[in-house]
């Protein structure tokens, strides 16, 4: 932190298992998930301003009004606890918009953080979270600080050791998946229930993570039929994946970004 303002890094996020188990009455879906963070992030630089809020960020395909989250953001913590204050946001983007690597929601997360940080505002720990779950479903896992298995929306975070080891490749086509259009599609199977052989992936999967790269690991990721039958390029890419020896490979999130686990950064920087 300097006197002119703080920078915050925001680090993108896979989804290392992902099971949609049913709508809810809210039009929400409950979810189980293993969020794990990974190094890729964007950089947040917040600043004092004479009033209101500016943002601005170095892609041009990404709107920078009051639609984009880190204003979103900035709006409700202000809105509520900083009353007369100004803040300059200005985002140094790395992690790929429409990906499922949550770069969005990062942003707005660390806006939060570095805004209660800068100004003093001294908002509890409870109160972010609660914030962060207005902005969006998945933002309270970057405030959070830790590999963890999500369960409601996202929010009901378990603290995981997640991966340790090993190395993550990430591929992200040149396609933006919409995460509404997967949710709402009508080939989208849920699962109805947190059980059965899911649930014993899921706990196979964390057992399995302790023990990488030595030990074989299945997940499942409920949008990949979906999004892989109607993206040809992103089954492709999965299916490459497997071919070269990827430990695990999967979508994050909706997609588009694939990931793939492997047991050094030499294997996954020669595939």
């Amino acid at each position: 932190m300097t006197a002119a303002g703080i920078t915050v890094n925001c680090f993108a996020k896979i989804n290392l298992f992902l099971d949609v188990v049913r709508r809810r009455d809210d039009g929400f879906h409950d979810i189980v998930t293993v969020f794990q963070p990974v190094t890729l992030h964007d950089t947040v630089i917040i600043s004092p301003a004479p009033g209101g809020i500016s943002l601005a960020g170095d892609d041009p395909d990404i709107p920078w009004d009051g639609s984009n989250l880190c204003w979103k953001a900035a709006e409700l913590i202000l809105g509520e606890y900083g009353t007369g204050l100004g803040v300059s946001i200005d985002v140094k983007k790395r992690i790929p918009a429409g990906a499922g690597l949550g770069g969005g929601s990062s942003d707005a997360a660390g806006v939060l953080a570095g805004i209660n940080e800068h100004f003093a505002l001294g908002i509890e720990g409870s109160r972010l979270m609660e914030m962060a779950l207005d902005l969006g479903s998945d933002v309270p896992f970057f405030l959070f600080g830790s590999p963890a298995v999500g369960r409601g929306r996202g929010e009901l975070l378990e603290k995981t050791e997640g991966l340790t080891r090993g190395a993550v490749l990430i591929v992200k086509p040149d396609i933006n998946v919409s995460t509404k259009w997967a949710y709402q599609n009508p080939n989208l199977i849920l699962t109805r229930a947190e059980g059965g052989h899911k649930l014993n992936r899921l706990n196979c999967l964390l057992g399995g993570l302790k023990g990488f790269p030595d030990v074989a690991l299945e997940t499942c990721n409920s949008f990949e039929k979906v999004v892989a039958g109607e993206y040809p390029e992103i089954n492709r890419i999965l299916v490459l994946l497997e071919r070269e020896g990827a430990r695990l490979r999967s979508l994050s999130g909706s997609g588009s970004a694939c990931f793939a686990l492997f047991e050094d950064d030499a294997t996954a920087s020669k595939v």
